[in-house]
């Protein structure tokens, strides 16, 4: 089979797993955009998004990227928009929502996609896939040029523990372990390829909860700023937790102003602690990716 013919290649996913070093392994970061599957012909661009759709229309700032590449060849990566401290996530999630043409062409100027290669999975009419991980990089770095729309992806050797604390300090999504012997395991997640995220957390005030069918699904959180309480939006509790503490300061509250665009909320007196576990605070104060840890009373 063809894989560059059929285009039905699936990204190679990661487990989850926590800073550590290695010499069998080499340390990338981790770029916060969508992942995608580029395949390069002569004067043509094919981009699939990780789902395999074709979102090649979403991007004409990339439609040169052949001239990367003097063979057709298929790339793993990620789209990413540069923001102010790295690779801005919602300004890339806007350009992947966008429909018309006008304001495709318009977001192309004003926010420009950039592809972060990370693998070769074909080149030159040659499966690569079950090439040792440091050959396709080698593969990568020869054959492949950068440019303004398209930079390979830099790594380091060994030391995992030292990148993760910098990327950390930087406020970036986290970094990514991958075997360096490990072949390209398409739509597989393997543990030849580990993500390490570095996650914030934070006690946050529960300003109210959202009950379905008599059971708390989600709690309204927040914090007290200048003698008022702002929201940060909703995170869902785990199934398995005992409810009966929030139930004990079900005192309900008028809905203040501040909480407008809220519906169908029970307010509290606000003294329960919710520890939450989130990677960044958005422009509209809610939390990106939150995770319920525990009560803090």
């Amino acid at each position: 089979m063809d894989i560059f013919k059929e285009k039905n290649v699936l990204p190679m996913l990661l487990k989850q797993t926590k800073p550590f070093n290695s010499a069998n392994y080499i340390f990338e970061m981790k770029f916060d955009g969508y992942r995608s599957i580029i395949y390069l012909d002569k004067n043509k661009v094919t981009i699939r998004s990780r789902n395999n759709k074709e979102v090649t229309y979403l991007y004409p700032e990339l439609a040169h990227l052949f001239k990367c590449s003097k063979k057709k060849c298929i790339l793993d990566g990620e789209l990413i928009v540069m923001g102010d401290n790295g690779p801005d996530f919602f300004k890339m999630q806007k350009r992947g929502r966008l429909k018309t043409k006008e304001k495709i062409l318009l977001a192309s100027q004003l926010n420009p996609v950039i592809f972060v290669v990370f693998d070769i999975l074909y080149y030159d009419n040659q499966d690569l896939t079950e090439l040792p991980l440091l050959k396709r990089k080698e593969y990568l770095e020869k054959y492949i040029k950068e440019d303004d729309n398209l930079v390979i992806s830099k790594y380091i050797k060994e030391d995992g523990i030292k990148l993760f604390k910098k990327i950390a300090q930087k406020g970036l999504e986290g970094i990514v372990a991958k075997k360096i012997d490990s072949p390209y395991q398409i739509g597989k997640r393997t543990s030849y390829w580990l993500k390490i995220k570095a996650l914030k957390e934070d006690d946050f005030l529960v300003l109210g909860y959202k009950e379905i069918d008599n059971n708390i699904k989600t709690i309204v959180i927040g914090k007290k700023e200048n003698k008022n309480f702002i929201s940060y939006g909703e995170v869902n509790l785990p199934n398995y937790l005992d409810q009966q503490q929030i139930k004990e300061y079900a005192k309900t509250e008028k809905q203040p102003k501040a909480y407008f665009n809220l519906k169908n909320i029970i307010w509290l007196k606000p003294r329960l602690k919710a520890t939450i576990r989130y990677k960044e605070i958005t422009s509209n104060n809610n939390l990106r990716h939150a995770v319920f840890l525990k009560f803090v009373d």
